[in-house]
Formats: C-alpha cells, structure tokens, sequence
C-alpha cells in the first residue's frame, strides 16, 4: 500500500472512532439522513457518512464513506478542530489533543504497515507476543497511542506495533533510600547464566541492596536527571544493560521476555502520558501484589466454580518501588512524580498453557486484518463449532467467572481486553488468565471478602466501595469495552445477530445463578440483569481536564444511562 493511501486509511479508521465514541459519550450528535447515512454539522462544514447503531446505542460509522462539505474526508485532526466546541476543549487541549492523535496516527501507520498482507488465519498462527504487537489497542480511547514525548525513534525502538526488542538497564539501590520491596525477584529469569552474581559483585554491595531492572526509555528521559542526586551520592549504582531481551506487551510498560519464553514478564516504571494516565509504577497496590494474587490463585483451584471454568491467575511474583527522596516531601505533588522508579515481577501468560493449547490477550477477539475480515471469525470457523456454541464456551469461561469473583467474594477488576488472557485449544475457549492487580482491583464496602477468607491486612490496603460502583469495573470493563467491540463483528462477518449475541450472555448468567441459589442476595447487590446500565464516558475526562498536572489519576465521568443489551436487545 502507497504512503499517502495508507495515510488516508489509518485517517479515516481514527475519525470513525472520533465520530462513533464521541456519540456514545454524547458528546457529538448526528442526525439521519435517510438510506443509512448520516450528516454532522461542525463548525460551518457539514460531515457526512454511512453508519449503523449497534445494540449500545454506539454508532459505527463506516471509515471510507466519510466526507465533509462534499469531499472524501481523510483528516483526523482537521475533524476535531472542526468539533472542538462541540467536544468542550478549550484551544489549550485542543492543541495538546493534536499532538496526542498525531502520535496515535504514526503508531496506527506502523502498525497498518505491519498487518499488510496478513490474513486473520495467518495472525492468529503468530507467536503470542508477535500477535499482541500487531493489535489495534484500547478501542474507546481517541488517542489510544499517545504516548505525550515520545519521538519517532522511541515509537521504533519500544512500542509494541514496531514489533522490536531490546535489553534492560540494572540498578543496584542502597536500602537508605527506603522504598517498598515485596516478595523475591525471579531475577534468574531475566538475566542470563552468571549475570546476577556478577552484578552482586559489580555492586560492591555484598549482595544487600535490591538490584532493579529499569525502562531503557525511563534512564534516559527521567531517572538520570530526576535521581541524579542520589545516582552521585552512590546511593543508586549504575551496573549497565544486561540480561535478556524484552518485548514490550499492548499496556506498553509490560514486558514479554523472548529470549527464554515464558519466562516472568516484567511491570516497568514509564512517565510517558499515554491512555489517559502517565504508566508509572504506585508504591500501593505493589505491597499487597504477590500475597493478593497468590491468595486468588488459591481461591482459583479451590472455587468449585473457578475449576468449572478452569479459571487462572498470573500471579505478581514481586515488586519494588523506589520513592524521589525530594518529591516524596510533597504530599500533594502530581502522581507522577510518585511512581518513577519501580517495576513488578508477573507470571507469564504463556506459562499457564499445557500441550497443543495456545494463549491469547481478549483484545485479539476485536481485532482485524488488513482487509477488515475479524480474528474471532477466523477463529470460529477453525473451531468448527457454530457461533452459538463456541460463544457458549467463551462466556461459560470468562465472563461468568468474572461475575462469580464479584457476587461471591465481592472483588471487582477493571477486565478490559488487555488485563485479560484467553487460553484456548483447538480455536476453542478453555480458560481465562487475570492478570494486572496492579491498582485495578477493588473490593464492595460490605463485609462479603472477609467472609470469604481474604486476610485482613490485605483488605486494609485496598479501595472498598459501594456496590454499585464495583459493578461498574465489570460493565464498564468487560462489556462495554470489550464485548460491544465483538459483537458487531460476528454480526458483519458471520451474519450472527448481536441481539443474539447478547440474550446468549444473558441465558449463561441466569444459568449460573440458577446454580448458585445461595447468592441470590449477592446477584440483587451486582445486578447485571437489569433495564439499564451506567454509561462511563473517558474521552469527556480529557476534553474536561486537559492536561495539567493533578495529585491523583483521574476518574471517568457518567452520562446518559443506556438500554441494557443483556435484556432488550434492541436496536435505537
């Protein structure tokens, strides 16, 4: 494909995206025009295109038939100037927002340039983290690529569409500078034969001070400047880059090891602003990570409902994080100043497969080729079964043990495609893989986790709420910014109806509570089966903030409640 021809491409998929979320989030407001087109005026220009809503109320606008005062429209940027009153920014954001979509425009390039030519068959016979590379990424967000600061050479160099490797960086940090160190680094997993005593020695530390793997990126744009002191005071020692080589998974600051895989995957502290948060390592949720997922994992294998699905858990092996000796003076100082140096030790998802079975991110499920034909499709179609089946199979062992760790334990995770792995054989669902509870997991303010047996030093250190702002992370993250992304493409490639898709799930949740007749209490406290649902808006959070530095990382906003798919089914 020509350069200007992929341009006009990668454009036009991104201002559908605008269009289609920014209506959902009831931001813009389309009006029909009669033979499934519809007209949007901006500013003096008129935007036309062909589109259909699907079960969500969600516009999906198709990419090639835009146009504005008449003309095929291929300019992303040129869209949102023309939207921005309408969109709320002031020129401020708005310029910031420029820069964030041109950076996704450039990572969207590359990665389009690297789908060229790949059927969904042939992806889905990649590696897993070759595969991961090539995924679109998180689907509600605009600027889902980002990345504020990041150059053309370090879009080569780490993100995952450039599909590259390289090596980390080790420190050896003197226990004086205090910090958060929880369990023991597998550090014989990334480094090779011999290298963790040579850097023992290297140190001149006796083997006392922590030794940390950091961002290749994160040395030299933050942690030489920003800890420099510390760095010419010997307090931080400098050992070089060694060990193996890494992959940088979707979530960016996550890392696959490719020299010996399924080797643990490695969590690294990056001050990029990238989807709506600077990708920093917080010193809370890493104290309670090892204990919180091994105390998961163990509930996985003794869950009568947990080994009906044959759920697993990757669990967090260990973690440090190294306070600012200045910045964490000040209380209210932005996050990220907080969360600059640290890094986690994961379990990798392809550790958890057995023989002949293959590991997957949920994202793949939204994903499509080259030529727009779906992965789920291709999958479906080498299983053999029939949508119907084989969704069967995917909502029997994803979704319903999610609600199950909610109506019976009371936790919540925020399970959007990236946090969670498909395990699959035959191109057939066996068993999802959590991951990440890395400040994503929460527990209802009632006292259902003690009941449950959760220690309570590990609930003093989580965030408890409501019910019914628990139940958000699980509509919130699994059906709104998954499964609405899936459903359309059965229906586009298949001809399997979403309102089948949905009244399917529903069957497999009133399955499941019909086996569970003892949480009827707990299914009217996380109602999913209901007329409508809360609908969180996470573009209008940037619009409305901008980009000023703020203490905590900021919350999504609710608009206007939707039509429960679950129940109706209906199309506006």
């Amino acid at each position: 494909m020509e350069a200007e021809t992929l341009w006009n491409r990668i454009n036009q998929r991104l201002m559908a995206k605008i269009i289609g979320e920014t209506s959902y989030e009831g931001c813009l407001s389309p009006e029909p025009a009669g033979n499934g087109r519809y007209r949007l005026a901006l500013r003096g220009h008129d935007y036309g295109f062909r589109a259909r809503y699907s079960c969500w109320g969600w516009l999906r606008v198709v990419p090639e038939s835009l146009t504005r005062d008449g003309r095929r429209a291929t300019d992303a940027t040129q869209l949102v100037i023309d939207a921005q009153h309408a969109l709320g920014m002031t020129d401020i954001v708005l310029a910031n927002f420029l820069e964030e979509l041109q950076n996704t425009l450039a990572g969207d390039r590359r990665q389009q340039e690297r789908l060229a030519g790949l059927t969904a068959e042939q992806m889905l016979d990649l590696p897993a983290t070759e595969l991961e590379g090539l995924l679109d990424g998180h689907p509600k967000l605009l600027a889902n690529r980002g990345r504020m600061g990041w150059s053309q050479a370090d879009l080569e160099a780490y993100s995952p569409e450039a599909g590259n490797r390289f090596q980390l960086r080790w420190l050896a940090v003197a226990p004086s500078l205090g910090g958060t160190h929880v369990g023991t680094p597998p550090l014989e997993q990334c480094l090779e034969h011999g290298e963790h005593a040579a850097l023992v020695r290297g140190s001149g530390a006796a083997g006392h001070w922590p030794l940390l793997p950091v961002h290749p990126w994160q040395w030299d744009h933050r942690l030489q400047a920003q800890y420099g002191e510390a760095l010419a005071r010997g307090l931080i020692r400098d050992l070089g880059v060694h060990g193996h080589w890494f992959q940088p998974q979707q979530s960016l600051r996550t890392l696959t090891n490719t020299s010996v895989p399924g080797n643990c995957d490695l969590k690294l502290a990056l001050t990029v602003l990238n989807t709506s948060a600077y990708r920093g390592i917080p010193a809370g949720p890493i104290a309670l990570g090892p204990e919180l997922s091994q105390w998961l994992w163990e509930r996985s294998r003794e869950d009568p409902e947990f080994a009906r699905a044959g759920l697993e858990v990757q669990r967090e092996l260990a973690g440090s994080h190294i306070p600012h000796p200045r910045q964490a003076q000040i209380e209210g100082a932005p996050y990220r100043y907080h969360e600059m140096l640290g890094a986690v030790w994961r379990e990798n998802l392809t550790g958890r497969t057995g023989l002949g079975e293959q590991s997957m991110l949920m994202a793949t499920l939204m994903q499509c080729d080259g030529r727009d034909r779906s992965l789920i499709a291709a999958l479906i179609r080498r299983s053999g079964l029939s949508p119907e089946v084989w969704l069967t199979h995917l909502f029997d062992r994803v979704t319903v043990p999610l609600y199950h760790l909610l109506c019976a334990y009371g936790i919540g995770l925020v399970a959007h495609g990236q946090n969670l792995g498909l395990i699959l054989k035959d191109a057939i669902p066996q068993r999802l893989a959590l991951k990440d509870f890395h400040g994503d997991l929460r527990c209802v303010d009632q006292p259902m986790p003690e009941k449950a047996g959760m220690p309570a030093h590990l609930l003093e250190g989580l965030t408890r709420l409501p019910p019914e702002y628990l139940v958000h992370d699980l509509i919130t993250g699994h059906f709104v910014t998954t499964l609405r992304f899936i459903s359309p493409l059965l229906e586009d490639d298949m001809g399997f109806p979403e309102t089948r898709f949905y009244s399917l799930l529903a069957e497999r949740l009133r399955d499941y509570q019909q086996r569970h007749p003892e949480l009827d209490e707990r299914f009217q406290l996380f109602p999913l089966l209901r007329p409508t649902l809360e609908r969180v808006c996470v573009n209008r959070v940037r619009f409305r903030l901008g980009y000023e530095d703020h203490a905590e990382r900021p919350n999504a906003d609710l608009g206007v409640p939707l039509s429960n798919p679950l129940l109706t089914g209906e199309t506006p």
